[in-house]
């Protein structure tokens, strides 16, 4: 069977080849217009799925970049705070250097009170936060990380934040440290000796202690006994109001012969008469100790000493708990407050009183300042050789937290540094990626000009060629 080509078939060729010409110019024209290649899949299978890929890509990178300034911008800052904090501690390092020469007590008491404002401003730039929570939390950004107790002033500051350091994760990158918590950077400590100040006796005992900063020793007596048989026995004031405690030594001399009479010397002491009707003598030591006697029943014709023994009891939280003494060169107290623990040498202990316990290099910065300021205000009623040594120990500790925030400071110049130099390699890896993905996606204006020329040109020739074809007269229609 023949076929035959009607005109009608020309026609409907012709139309749609023009109509793809048509659909082709439009989409190069779109293509110049948009600057984008890829507007549907169809325009290219395998460079659209490449683009997604790339479009990923771009976004994790787009997420890194955002993730690294907004951490680098917590590390500076929390640097910053750190430099003031650093500068308030110069200041109070010239407040303790001030104090060592005050001679006047309404100088050392103005000294105290700049000193509490010196505090109040460092507590702040331990508690500084930005939109993202506090810059020395650890972990827990959203929990106010120094809290602090006052009354007249501050009197505690407790860190309820956590100790891991807060870190930054980036895909493909090593965990890098951020901001460091903020007990290590404000509560730092290096043990050194344990120092006791009064005149009870009491020494460091053999152990290592865990108590921090500072506390009070109260030391009572209970009870005391007498070796031997000299007939001395305790005063009717003795258990209330005795105030040796340890190993002591009385001296008897009976002058009469007959227990009647004589003196008594108690560690080698002065001299004290006594009577057989006395019931509550008063001997008093080189010291200060002091014991009640009953020598009614003074054995006749005793000369000689008499070994003492005067039990008590030590408290470190003012008499609410007791420990009975053990005399050893390592009683352990633990502290109530907080089950630390500190060791006593109770074999040189002589009378009782209160002591105060220091315990270096355990103060944090805040117990620093808070030390200096009671020493200032002299809250513990220290000789003036005793405050003087107490202005040189603080300022040994002063030094000590200023050299930790100075390493510190270098700490977070480290972190900063590396939170730049990965700003710097993620913003690169995204700028690459914006290229790849660019020349996958957008389109080559000056190719695609060309190409939309060339079509112009076709469609021209095309619809030429069409009005050629169908322009017959009857001759040529018939042959």
């Amino acid at each position: 069977m023949d076929f035959r080509v009607t005109p009608r078939v020309g026609i409907d060729l012709a139309t749609s080849e023009l109509a793809k010409q048509a659909a082709e110019l439009q989409r190069t024209q779109q293509q110049i217009s948009t600057g984008i290649r890829l507007h549907r899949p169809s325009d290219d299978p395998a460079a659209t799925r490449r683009s997604i890929v790339q479009k990923d890509k771009l976004s994790r990178l787009q997420t890194h970049v955002e993730s690294v300034n907004h951490v680098k911008a917590r590390v500076s800052q929390a640097h910053v705070q750190l430099r003031e904090a650093q500068q308030l501690f110069v200041s109070v390092r010239g407040i303790a250097q001030s104090a060592a020469q005050a001679t006047e007590p309404a100088e050392l008491n103005a000294l105290a009170s700049e000193l509490e404002g010196t505090l109040d401003q460092f507590v702040s730039l331990a508690n500084a936060s930005d939109e993202s929570g506090y810059l020395f939390a650890g972990t827990a950004t959203q929990t106010k990380p120094f809290a602090v107790e006052r009354s007249t002033g501050i009197d505690s500051v407790q860190y309820t934040g956590t100790p891991a350091n807060s870190q930054l994760h980036v895909t493909g990158d090593i965990p890098r440290e951020a901001l460091t918590s903020g007990d290590h950077v404000f509560q730092s400590v290096v043990r050194e000796p344990t120092i006791i100040i009064g005149d009870t006796g009491l020494s460091p005992g053999v152990g290592t202690d865990t108590a921090k900063a500072e506390l009070t020793v109260t030391v009572s007596h209970t009870a005391t006994s007498f070796a031997g048989a000299s007939g001395v026995s305790i005063g009717d004031s003795s258990v209330g109001s005795d105030t040796l405690v340890g190993i002591h030594e009385l001296t008897i001399t009976d002058t009469s012969g007959t227990g009647a009479s004589g003196t008594i010397t108690l560690n080698g002491g002065g001299p004290i008469a006594f009577t057989n009707a006395d019931t509550d003598l008063q001997v008093r030591g080189p010291t200060g100790e002091l014991i009640h006697l009953n020598t009614t029943a003074i054995t006749a014709g005793f000369n000689g000493t008499v070994a003492v023994t005067a039990d008590g009891t030590l408290s470190v939280d003012g008499g609410a708990t007791t420990q009975p003494i053990t005399f050893s060169d390592s009683e352990t107290i633990t502290i109530p407050a907080n089950g630390t623990v500190v060791h006593f040498d109770t074999t040189t202990l002589k009378k009782t009183g209160e002591d105060s316990v220091e315990f270096p290099g355990t103060t944090d910065a805040f117990q620093v300042m808070m030390a200096l300021r009671d020493d200032l205000r002299n809250t513990r009623d220290l000789t003036g050789d005793q405050l003087h040594a107490a202005f040189s120990r603080r300022l040994g500790d002063i030094e000590r937290i200023e050299n930790h925030l100075l390493d510190e400071i270098g700490v977070q110049g480290v972190a900063l540094q590396q939170m730049e130099r990965l700003e710097i390699r993620t913003e690169d890896q995204e700028l690459e990626q914006k290229i790849k993905y660019g020349e996958t996606v957008n389109a080559d204006l000056a190719e695609a000009a060309v190409r939309m020329q060339e079509l112009l040109n076709l469609q021209q020739f095309t619809m030429a060629s069409i009005s050629k074809v169908f322009s017959q007269n009857l001759l040529q229609f018939i042959q």
